[in-house]
């Protein structure tokens, strides 16, 4: 039988607290895996100091990436209306009968048990594991685990941990006073808290250019594991590219570093930062948030990261849709991101292998063989295609036609 923990709360942040309660409950109880599921609307909470459920989801992500049985539950965020654990634990139970569940909850949230909704069906459909927060003494917390145990008909086992005396409350009024709060959150999470600007905390405006470090931290800090992978291969690629056809090295490593940098965004996010920073989009785009990216992309490189080369930062604009003559950048960006490393395409007029001979070869040649078997997927996927898109395959379509006519 596969025993899993629930780790519930709104994490507005995630902090320390958490994946060290999550991580006494795993070695002491053999958990096969941990669940942070943060909550969408939960009743106890101020609503007021919550940031989005996008922000709270991506901050949790990150703060348990790498640990193998640590696992990310959306469960709660796809139900409307408030929620409560013992509905989310009786849904939990129906769906994974064989499966023990456990819920991990702190000594504060054990204290004010006889509020949360119907506690006993909590108890009914999981085993509770509460660690102690704050200062409580080990008698005194062994006796409330006893006394609410008896009190909704069932056992509540003690996790034994250090009592660290922090909160998410804590974490935000500290926060608000401009203090650092690195030794109560994961790195990854304050860089993220930082770089938005959550919790009073003011969003990073660059005057000048961030170091490739600062970069790559903030990377590491929003990108989802894949799309990091992606960004480092389409760097790689484009710096090689730029070496072949005498471009600036490390102006391209640098654009390609650049290229997916808001692409953790979901789209109803891009829409409404293009509006706030005044990125007109088309009605197409407003559909097909995929074609956003680049725009928003070029926009943040120069708020965030201090660019002001207008050559990266066109390379940033366009590198999904292309435009007609484009910049040898544009050009080395637009080929990078699609031929990277880890890229498996399969393309119906040209394999990615022949793609990738010929953009070393002939930079024009690639680029069309690119632009023709994207028009052509969108074609067989019945998908519309970008006005720019399809103005850049026929400029580059025709300035082919002209070289093979000697004009």
């Amino acid at each position: 039988m596969k025993k899993i923990g629930i780790m519930g709360g709104t994490f507005n942040p995630i902090h320390n607290v958490h994946l060290l309660m999550a991580q006494a409950a795993y070695e002491q109880y053999h958990l096969d895996e941990i669940w942070f599921m943060p909550s969408k609307n939960p009743p106890h909470k101020e609503k007021k100091e919550m940031v989005s459920e996008d922000h709270r989801q991506r901050m949790v992500k990150k703060a348990i990436e790498g640990i193998p049985y640590f696992c990310f539950s959306d469960w709660e965020f796809k139900r409307e209306g408030t929620t409560y654990t013992c509905h989310t634990l009786k849904e939990i139970h129906a769906q994974y009968p064989d499966y023990e569940i456990f819920f991990i909850l702190g000594g504060d949230s054990l204290m004010n048990f006889d509020s949360w909704h119907k506690p006993e069906k909590i108890m009914k459909y999981s085993q509770i594991l509460a660690a102690p927060r704050g200062n409580m003494a080990e008698e005194e917390f062994m006796a409330l685990c006893k006394k609410q145990g008896v009190r909704f008909g069932g056992e509540i086992l003690p996790v034994h941990m250090e009592q660290i005396s922090i909160s998410s409350r804590q974490i935000r009024s500290l926060l608000k006073q401009k203090r650092s709060v690195l030794s109560f959150c994961p790195e990854k999470v304050c860089r993220y808290i930082s770089l938005h600007g959550l919790y009073g905390a003011e969003p990073l405006r660059e005057k000048k250019r961030k170091t490739d470090k600062e970069l790559i931290d903030n990377l590491y800090a929003t990108l989802p594991p894949n799309r990091l992978l992606h960004t480092f291969g389409v760097a790689y690629t484009a710096a090689a590219l730029a070496a072949r056809y005498g471009a600036d090295v490390e102006k391209a490593e640098f654009a390609g570093m650049l290229h997916d940098h808001v692409k953790y965004y979901s789209g109803r996010e891009m829409i409404a930062l293009c509006d706030e920073n005044g990125v007109a989009l088309t009605p197409l785009e407003r559909t097909n948030t995929a074609l956003i990216h680049g725009k928003l992309g070029a926009c943040l490189a120069e708020e965030r990261y201090g660019i002001e080369d207008e050559e990266v930062l066109s390379a940033i604009r366009y590198h999904t849709t292309g435009r007609p003559n484009m910049t040898l950048l544009e050009k080395i960006i637009y080929i990078a991101d699609y031929i990277e490393p880890r890229r498996k395409i399969d393309g119906k007029h040209f394999s990615l292998e022949e793609i990738r001979k010929e953009c070393f070869c002939d930079i024009d040649s690639g680029l069309l063989m690119i632009l023709e078997n994207t028009i052509q997927y969108l074609k067989t996927t019945n998908r519309q295609t970008d006005k720019l898109s399809f103005e850049t395959y026929e400029y580059y379509r025709e300035k082919q036609k002209k070289r093979r006519d000697g004009k």
